[in-house]
Order: structure tokens, then C-alpha cells, then sequence
């Protein structure tokens, strides 16, 4: 089926929250680079082990996702085609970093987790309906058009109901 370009439903809301989501991620995996590169022993977990020996390898790491993440999350708001999968592989590959992180910060890797997951949801559920690819989506104009026709309905079985027809029963 086509894209109708102007649809909108509750779906497409979604994907802009990923898209948003995908951005503060961004940001806070910026923040994880920048400690780790400037803050050496921040990250140290129980025997002075890291996932990485080098902070500063671990925190050029970060840098380059965050900026990956920032530049996806962008993509997604712009409609890029390109950003959906992207951003699902960069999901995936989070998740995958913070389980490293939760020895060292369980709090905050288990909300970056869940705020991941959110973003898998987002774009992955009920995708065509997101980018108005099916016949239940409608245009803005469409809706209101729609809305109208029910409010005129409801109104008039409501005035049908009060006042019978003329010439009825019980003359």
C-alpha cells in the first residue's frame, strides 16, 4: 500500500517519542563518554575491573554512539527511511552496553534499559500503522470531516428521539 503522507494516528506519536527518547539517550550516553574520558576510576567496579582497561577507549566509544544516537534520533523526526532500523540495531546494542554498566551504576543502566526497550517498542509495534500505510489511517482534513459527520449524528438522533415526527401515533 501507499504512505499517505498527511495520516496521523496514535501510532506516528509513538515514533516521534522514540525518536525523542533515541535523542535523550544520545545525550546521556554523551555524558557516560565525557565522564569516562575525564573521571579515570568513575566506572571502577569491585577489583578495579572494567569492561575495557583503557577509559579513554571506553570513552571515545561512548562519544562516537552518542553522536550515532543523536544523528538516528534526528533522522526519525525527519522521516528518514533509513533511521527506523538504525535505531533498533543502536537499541539493541545499548541495552547490550548498559548490562556492562550495571555492576558499576544498576540505577541508572536499568533506566537507560528500560527507556531502550520503549524505543524497540515504538518502533517495532504496529510499524504500518506509525507511518499511515494502512486504510485506517486518515488525513487531519479526513478526521475533522469525520468528527463532524459524528457530532451531526449524534445530534440529530438526539432531536429525533425528543421530538417525534409530525402525524405520528396518538394524534
Amino acid at each position: 500500500m501507499s504512505r499517505n503522507s498527511g495520516g496521523f494516528n496514535a501510532w506516528s506519536g509513538w515514533v516521534a517519542f522514540a525518536a525523542f527518547t533515541l535523542l535523550v539517550l544520545g545525550i546521556l550516553n554523551l555524558f557516560q563518554g565525557l565522564t569516562a574520558l575525564f573521571r579515570n576510576g568513575y566506572y571502577v567496579v569491585a577489583n578495579d575491573q572494567l569492561l575495557l582497561r583503557s577509559y579513554t577507549t571506553w570513552g571515545v566509544i561512548l562519544l562516537c554512539f552518542a553522536a550515532l544516537q543523536l544523528a538516528t534520533g534526528m533522522g526519525l523526526l525527519a522521516g528518514a527511511s533509513w533511521s527506523r532500523y538504525v535505531a533498533i540495531a543502536l537499541a539493541m546494542l545499548n541495552i547490550i552496553g548498559e548490562i556492562a554498566f550495571i555492576a558499576a551504576h544498576p540505577a541508572w543502566s536499568i533506566v537507560v534499559i528500560a527507556l531502550d526497550v520503549v524505543v524497540l517498542y515504538a518502533l517495532t509495534a504496529k510499524w504500518e500503522m506509525a507511518q499511515g500505510m494502512n486504510e485506517e489511517s486518515m488525513s487531519r482534513a479526513e478526521a475533522a470531516e469525520w468528527q463532524a459527520s459524528q457530532a451531526a449524528d449524534r445530534s440529530q438522533m438526539g432531536s429525533t428521539e425528543r421530538h417525534p415526527p409530525a402525524g405520528g401515533m396518538g394524534g
